[in-house]
């Protein structure tokens, strides 16, 4: 059954399904069946006329079957009900192109610049020869350049140049209206994010799917999963061993999701005055609101949110009921955030923070397996000037070793093959024998978390078991070692 006889069928089940009327919409316009597409878009609109996606989706279609006044309506019609929606003006602006009019194709591209960081239309902005970033940083450097008017400095289809005063004094949408900055903050196509990717982590490849399941796939096709009654955004939370790569996992998020990316420190958040860590709390996910689609991520999450029964200090108390407060409000909101976060110590989390509705995923983050071991080797003997190895004998001899510990294991054989060719006077090669003999003289750093894992376990000091069947075939296999 082709695509689009699967949606008819679906349909004829449910004629009044918006999301699937979307789906159905844009599944024509790929088949360039463009009176189907109107009509799904005008019953999606004829249903709930407030739709925004619905009038856009019937805008794009009206414009690739030529009637550009028809997708001008439909476009000025979402701005009538949402005056800051940048779609709308990418709409616009595609629109006046069509027309030949490029100033002011220009005036409608440049606002959706400066409403929506994360706004991407690649057609659109290979027609004007100006990408949606530079727009928007040219309109921030005028914004601060400008003169007391506030029309000085406004290029070509900017603010001052169609008549838009209503324009001219208004702040940057994507500017948190108070002091507090992140200090890792990238938006899309910034160049900063690239630089790590999940093809640049060896193994873990069921908890990246797992990632792409909650952020890269919903941004890729939000009407499939909103189809399916699922919001874009959550929270999910990666625990395990020290050095297994849950830090480097976040990273390497901002290069496989196209979205604003939003990191935060503990030194960013932490205040010894009183009531300041709990507002820093609340702005940074304020930020996170005010740039979504965003993702947000606190690494070290422990460290901000103990079980509030261990603690004595009222203050720390007060920064877990706010996290609490924080994490209720995305979910209330549907603010197309996501939240990840990562800890060594799940034990020590207040346990009201696991629950569905707030951290309603935990991920565990084991040692990397064999095949992931010998990958994680291979990279870092790039870096050394080694002999013969036998990556099978040294895999086997790193059972349970963490990715840091394997890391250790190359630079401590670099260091003594280091002092000896220094004593002799000239260079020699890493031998496979000293790897070997070094790993099977170190003992994996991951062996005494999963005996903190039992210890805490058995001692039942939690509402929340961690111990799945995962973590206790690791624990089993690091016991044995």
């Amino acid at each position: 059954m082709s695509p689009l006889k699967a949606f008819q069928e679906a349909l004829r089940q449910s004629p009044e399904n918006i999301p699937l009327l979307l789906l159905y919409g844009r599944a024509c316009l790929e088949e360039l069946q463009m009176e189907d597409a109107v009509s799904a878009y005008e019953k999606a609109v004829e249903l709930d006329s407030r739709h925004t996606d619905a009038q856009l989706g019937l805008a794009r279609a009206l414009l690739l079957s030529g009637d550009a006044s028809g997708a001008a309506v439909r476009a000025e019609l979402v701005l009538q009900q949402d005056p800051l929606c940048a779609a709308a003006h990418l709409m616009l602006s595609r629109v006046h192109l069509a027309e030949g009019d490029k100033t002011r194709a220009r005036h409608h591209f440049n606002r959706a610049a400066q409403l929506d960081s994360s706004a991407l239309d690649v057609g659109l902005e290979k027609d004007l020869g100006q990408t949606l970033l530079d727009a928007r940083k040219a309109q921030q450097s005028n914004s601060g350049n400008g003169a007391a008017d506030g029309k000085e400095g406004a290029s070509e289809g900017g603010f001052g140049s169609d008549g838009g005063s209503d324009l001219d004094d208004e702040v940057f949408m994507d500017e948190p209206p108070y002091d507090w900055r992140p200090e890792t903050f990238w938006m899309p196509g910034d160049p900063e994010r690239e630089r790590l990717s999940f093809e640049d982590i060896g193994g873990l490849e069921s908890v990246k799917e797992e990632i792409r399941r909650k952020i890269v796939y919903p941004l890729q096709q939000p009407e499939l999963h909103r189809a399916y009654g699922r919001p874009v955004g959550g929270a999910m939370l990666f625990y395990g061993p020290p050095g297994c790569g849950k830090t480097l996992l976040l990273r390497a998020v901002a290069g496989e999701a196209q979205c604003n990316y939003l990191s935060v420190g503990l030194h960013e958040i932490f205040d010894p005055y009183f009531g300041s860590t709990e507002r820093n709390l609340h702005q940074m996910f304020e930020t996170a609101r005010f740039n979504a689609p965003c993702v947000l991520v606190i690494d070290g999450l422990d460290s901000l949110a103990q079980d509030r029964r261990q603690v004595r200090e009222s203050q720390l108390r007060n920064v877990v009921n706010q996290l609490l407060h924080e994490m209720d409000a995305l979910r209330v909101g549907n603010h197309r955030v996501l939240v990840l976060a990562a800890t060594s110590q799940p034990w020590s989390l207040d346990p009201a923070l696991c629950r569905p509705g707030r951290f309603e995923q935990s991920i565990f983050v084991p040692p990397p397996d064999e095949k992931a071991r010998e990958v994680i080797l291979r990279e870092l003997a790039e870096e050394k000037p080694l002999g013969h190895v036998d990556y099978k004998a040294l895999v086997k001899a790193t059972e349970g070793f963490s990715g840091a510990d394997l890391r250790w294991v190359m630079d401590r054989a670099a260091e003594l093959t280091l002092g000896e060719a220094m004593a002799k006077g000239h260079g020699a090669p890493i031998t496979g024998a000293l790897l070997l003999k070094v790993a099977e003289e170190h003992q994996p750093t991951t062996r005494d978390w999963f005996e903190g894992m039992r210890s805490v376990e058995s001692e039942a000091v939690t509402e929340r078991s961690w111990m799945t069947s995962e973590v206790k075939k690791f624990a089993e296999r690091s016991a044995k070692r």
